[in-house]
């Protein structure tokens, strides 16, 4: 059978949140897709119906219809009920809509649609009074098949794992996947994209069909890709196929979401992987060199040591430079390398490593600022400078990036005077040694899991305060600003230990997995296995919330050997384990899905470590280890989820190889070349294997983890870094569909690859820890997706559906909350939330002064300090600015709050309105008037005066200015309730009659003996402002009256201008100094001959700086300069006849001929 298949992404540009296309990544989860049956209550040719964002698709013999409507008038008309604080926008009166058809053009017009998997309930429809629209007991379904379209040519339609419609062109074999043509009818426009999907245009938004993707099924069950893509000629669409076999199926199906290298030319290996809230991917590894392609702003751009930490954070929604948010280095001048990432509620990114150098980046006020070290040791074998070698031993470091990797937020050492963070004991695979683990809880401390050969280890409230063997496990507690050790303690007995896998529980409850070969380690009475079986096994702890007792701890393993690498804790808490034995007879519980003689188990035991409820192994039943476990989950339904890699990287520890694992129908990858990377989702229970697939390049070394851990998430989706391209190859795989920042491995080996595969779960979301004070109002609860049923202490349901949660005083302290919503069966995903009610504190306000409405900002002042003020217009943060706020009494409110408690204080200020004085008319006396005069004309009475000459009480005495006159400003100021205002008056003394008083004019600077060149405009100015003016210009031109005009002299010559001013009585005549106008004149020759005549070209032009530039009769630039200062002289050039052209500052220009005679 030949099998097209095709996505559809509902892209409609202002959809609502609740419609907008899923990311394939990590889809919000929605009800699933129906298709609803036509009984009479839609038109004939439907036979079906389904929902779609915005819209619906009907299915009729012929093809599909999708109906769309105006998205934006969607998300007016269904916010009515939101609450708001200002007007509401009308909701429009119609909602405008676009439809467009899509057709099999040459298909058998007869097809009757079928459908398959019945959903839940049935449907009524009553619409209208015509009982013949009606109809009942509609049923739903998930899937509708259309037999025989064409010749050998089926379609069915269902929604994928994503939650996206999909639609398959199934082919039989013998079938013309050439007949297939989709007619599209009723778009705004038809196009391929570049990247090959198919863009519909409408009026309303655009639709998506992702490109499409083939294979065959061989007979053996793998399945071959084969070359697929669209043709698209005018509205008809073709699928264009490359050679297959046409006895055999095909099948077209997306896959991978996110792929890529990091593309860096230093030789990068890959480490470990996580996720964020927004589900963005951070890849870490280890670069050897510059050329790791680190972000402008990125905390660390420079290579430093033997090897650094290489930080890459990328978006996994898109391709490109756009899909690298930040990359970085983080090290120092020896060795670093990460084995565990993991991002905190704040968006920053934890990192738990090893590091060999003294000047790693640490902050100020860590636990640790000092490397320690130990004995020189390269965990692969190698020499002790050479990739991966430790020359001065180890420490191991936390250390925090902020969410743009601009800043360090916190860092540390952490370790003792041997070496830590090594596990050089219990290794069953390459990459061991770097395993270990951190979380964060919901107020950000940190949690590390690790492996020490120090005796000296910092510890702080220890359940064991020495080591007992040749190395010990360690587990701390720090909080987010990595200053000080909350707790931290040794784990283990007299051989070795290392802990790998840390889970928390809602009330913080420590898990810890791990290996041992001790034969004391610490049980505790009731686990399970008390006493060592022998050889290596795992181990599994519980600690308390304070850190200081261990609650549970259990022995794991067989007479064999068994390591245990990862741990996971259900809803209900009990613990499942993923680990390697040597053993042939693990334990199978009856009923569970196994392999017998796997040496990879899974165990889930209680979460008091006394009782196993299953346990199984999972493999190909070879010898030797198949894969080294890198990523495990298990979900609220119970599905076990893990991630591995197996191969020739591997051949010389455990052994070890992806051959001849299973895979599973509609698997990403079902052929392996033996070296890959594998993935495996298990039936709730354990009762089946439900989809494997193996993903990698084809031949090449093989991808394989250097160290460290990666992750799946909650919503099912795995982020794997890999150490990829080894030998500089270039085939790891980016399939259609999938984003990724790079395709090219730059480097001459290996390239910190990474993936993100998503399972499509529908997981409960609460949200974060949330604060309150006990004394606030109700606060009410969200949760994604919504729909969901809270529960816990203060939780109440209100009238409309939706849930609050009440403080109070008997819920002050950590309230564990439940959220659940539908999954998948009668499966409830249920996560917890904390809810912390903090107590009231005694909150206190400084007094504030009555203030003045033109008075200064005053700055308020609270206990405790850190709190929020508001209030009325004027208070900005701590500052209140009466001038803003204006006259009037106002309270401020202060609150504060923090995770240890709260309160509220009210203060009221009040604001005095400035008085409004007024200080009478301005006075004019002639400079000879020197009587006192008392001022008269202010208002209110009883204030002030000041300024020259005038006492308080306001007798004013004209100062002597020598009869020049001036204006003197004299302020009259009042005071009430405080507050002072002043107002202004002026006394003018008018001037006695001056002759040849100086004219404020610039100086001609070229020719000093002019005051300007004709035509020269010449500015005025009075010798006192504040009277009526008659001005003479001396050139028989009209009088001016203006105060200060500017009068151009058009001929050159010399003029006496004259100025009447009348100030109230007195009448002031000036004669200013007489204004000489100079001539424009340009020489026409020059005689440069030494003889001190004539010598420089030197044209009477403009007072202002200009440029002169000098040409030969053929247009040859001879001479130019911007700031011409009459010194050319031609020298060097021949007698002759030459070109010049001036311009001044002002734009006026010259231009002639100039004869040179020397």
């Amino acid at each position: 059978m030949l099998r097209f298949f095709t996505c559809i992404l509902f892209c409609l540009s202002t959809l609502l949140a609740a419609a907008a296309p899923q990311p394939v990544w990590a889809p919000e989860p929605h009800q699933s897709l129906e298709f609803v049956e036509n009984k009479g209550q839609w038109p004939r040719p439907v036979f079906f119906r389904a929902d779609v964002p915005a819209g619906q698709l009907y299915l009729t013999a012929t093809g599909f219809t999708y109906s769309f409507l105006d998205p934006a008038a969607l998300r007016t008309a269904s916010h009515h009920h939101e609450a708001t604080t200002g007007p509401q926008r009308p909701a429009p009166a119609t909602v405008r809509g676009h439809a467009y058809t899509v057709s099999f053009v040459g298909g058998n017009p007869r097809v009757v649609p079928q459908a398959s998997q019945p959903t839940a309930g049935t449907r009524n429809y009553f619409q209208g009074n015509n009982p013949a629209q009606w109809a009942g007991q509609v049923r739903g379904f998930r899937q509708v098949y259309y037999k025989g379209v064409y010749p050998g040519v089926d379609v069915r339609l269902y929604e994928n794992r994503q939650q996206q419609l999909e639609y398959d062109m199934e082919v039989a074999p013998g079938g013309r996947p050439g007949a297939i043509r989709l007619q599209y009818g009723g778009a705004d426009a038809v196009q391929l994209t570049p990247e090959g999907h198919l863009r519909i245009q409408t009026s309303v938004g655009e639709v998506t069909e992702q490109a499409p993707r083939a294979w065959q099924t061989l007979p053996s069950g793998e399945q071959q890709p084969v070359s697929c893509r669209f043709e698209l000629s005018g509205q008809t669409l073709r699928f264009r196929l490359g050679s297959y076999n046409t006895r055999l199926p095909l099948t077209i199906d997306p896959t991978v979401l996110f792929s890529s290298f990091t593309g860096s030319a230093a030789d990068n290996w890959g480490f470990t992987a996580t996720y964020d809230a927004q589900g963005n991917m951070y890849s870490g590894g280890v670069a050897f060199a510059t050329g790791y392609p680190t972000s402008t702003g990125a905390f660390q751009q420079t290579f430093a040591g033997i090897g650094d930490v290489a930080i890459i954070k990328y978006r996994v929604t898109t391709s490109g430079p756009a899909a690298r948010l930040y990359a970085t280095y983080l090290g120092g001048n020896n060795t670093d390398a990460p084995h565990s990432l993991v991002v905190n509620g704040l968006g920053e990114l934890v990192v738990l490593g090893t590091t060999g150098s003294s000047n790693f980046p640490v902050s100020a006020g860590a636990v640790q600022g000092a490397f320690q070290g130990g004995p020189g040791v390269n965990p692969l074998g190698g020499a002790l400078n050479g990739q991966m070698g430790y020359p001065v031993g180890s420490d191991l470091f936390i250390a925090t990036l902020s969410a743009d990797g601009a800043r360090l937020v916190a860092s540390t050492y952490l370790g003792g005077s041997s070496n830590d963070g090594l596990n050089l004991g219990l290794v069953n695979n390459y990459g061991d040694t770097f395993r270990g683990d951190v979380l964060t809880d919901g107020e950000n401390n940190v949690y590390v899991a690790s492996v020490t050969q120090s005796t000296n280890f910092p510890l702080a409230q220890p359940v064991q305060p020495t080591r007992q063997g040749l190395s010990d496990a360690v587990v701390c507690r720090l909080p987010r600003a990595l200053n000080r050790l909350t707790w931290s303690t040794y784990l283990g007995g007299t051989g070795a230990e290392a802990a790998f896998s840390l889970q928390l529980t809602p009330d913080r409850h420590l898990y810890v997995a791990g290996g041992t070969d001790s034969r004391d380690f610490p049980t505790i009475t009731g686990g399970l296995q008390m006493q060592s079986a022998g050889g290596r096994e795992g181990f599994v702890a519980c600690f308390t919330p304070a850190g200081t007792a261990l609650r549970y701890a259990t022995y794991l393993g067989t007479a064999a050997n068994e390591l245990a690498f990862f741990l996971q804790l259900d809803a209900s808490n009990d613990v499942y384990i993923l680990g390697q034995t040597t053993s042939n007879n693990y334990p199978i519980t009856a009923g569970r899905y196994g392999v017998r003689g796997a040496h990879q188990f899974i165990q889930k035991l209680t979460g008091s470590l006394g009782t196993t409820q299953y346990s199984t192994t999972v493999g190909s039943g070879r010898d030797g280890f198949d894969i080294s476990p890198t990523a495990f989950l298990v979900d609220d339904c119970e599905r076990v989820y893990m991630c591995g890699w197996g191969g020739n990287v591997n051949a010389t520890y455990g052994g070890g190889s992806t051959l001849g694992l299973p895979t599973t129908s509609g698997a990403l990858q079902t052929s392996t070349d033996g070296s890959d990377f594998y993935l495996a989702q298990y039936a709730a229970g354990l009762t089946g294997l439900d989809y494997a697939t193996f993903y990698g390049e084809r031949g090449a070394r093989g991808e394989h983890v250097d160290g460290g851990t990666s992750r799946f998430d909650k919503k099912g989706v795995v982020y794997q870094a890999v150490c990829g391209g080894c030998g500089g190859t270039q085939g790891f795989p980016v399939p259609q569909g999938a984003n990724y920042y790079t395709t090219r491995n730059a480097s001459s080996n290996c390239n910190n690859a990474a993936f993100a595969i998503s399972f499509g779960l529908t997981v409960a979301d609460p949200g974060p820890t949330r604060y309150v004070c006990q004394g606030s109002g109700p606060v009410t609860l969200g949760g994604q997706p919504s729909g969901g049923i809270w529960s816990g202490p203060g939780v109440t349901r209100l009238a409309n559906g939706t849930y609050q949660f009440q403080p109070s005083a008997a819920l002050v302290g950590r309230n564990l909350l439940q959220y659940s919503v539908q999954t998948t069966g009668i499966c409830r995903s249920i996560r917890p939330l904390a809810m912390i009610v903090t107590p009231e504190l005694a909150v206190t306000i400084n007094p504030v002064p009555a203030l003045c409405a033109n008075g200064t900002a005053v700055t308020l002042q609270a206990t405790p300090a850190g709190g929020t003020w508001s209030g009325p217009a004027g208070l900005s943060g701590n500052v209140f600015n009466p001038q803003q706020a204006g006259p009037g009494t106002y309270t401020l409110t202060y609150t504060y709050s923090d995770t240890l408690g709260c309160g509220t204080a009210t203060r009221t200020v009040v604001v005095n309105p400035f008085p409004k004085p007024v200080a009478g008319p301005n006075l004019t006396f002639c400079a000879y008037e020197t009587q006192p005069v008392q001022l008269t004309g202010a208002s209110p009475a009883g204030g002030t005066w000041s300024g020259p000459g005038v006492t308080p009480t306001g007798l004013f005495t004209p100062p002597n200015t020598n009869l020049r006159g001036g204006i003197f400003t004299l302020t009259y100021s009042v005071t009430e309730n405080g507050c002072t205002a002043s107002a202004t008056r002026q006394v003018l003394l008018a001037p006695s009659p001056s002759v040849n008083f100086p004219l404020n004019v610039p100086e001609c600077s070229n020719f000093p003996q002019y005051t300007g060149l004709a035509p020269f405009s010449c500015p005025f100015v009075p010798v006192l402002t504040g009277g009526s003016y008659t001005w003479d210009f001396g050139d028989g031109s009209p009088v001016s009256t203006e105060e200060a005009p500017t009068h151009v002299y058009q001929q050159p010559g010399s003029y006496t201008a004259k100025l009447t001013a009348r100030y109230a009585n007195c009448t002031v005549e000036t004669s200013f100094v007489p204004v000489l106008v100079g001539e424009v004149f340009v020489p026409n020759i020059i005689t440069p001959n030494h003889d001190d005549k004539n010598e420089t070209f030197m044209p009477r032009f403009s007072c202002r700086p200009a440029t002169l530039r000098v040409f030969t009769r053929w247009g040859n630039k001879v001479f130019e300069t911007d700031n011409y200062r009459n010194d050319w002289r031609a020298d060097n050039l021949p007698d002759g006849l030459y070109y010049y052209h001036l311009k001044d500052a002002d734009g006026r220009t010259a231009k002639g001929w100039i004869t040179v005679e020397q």
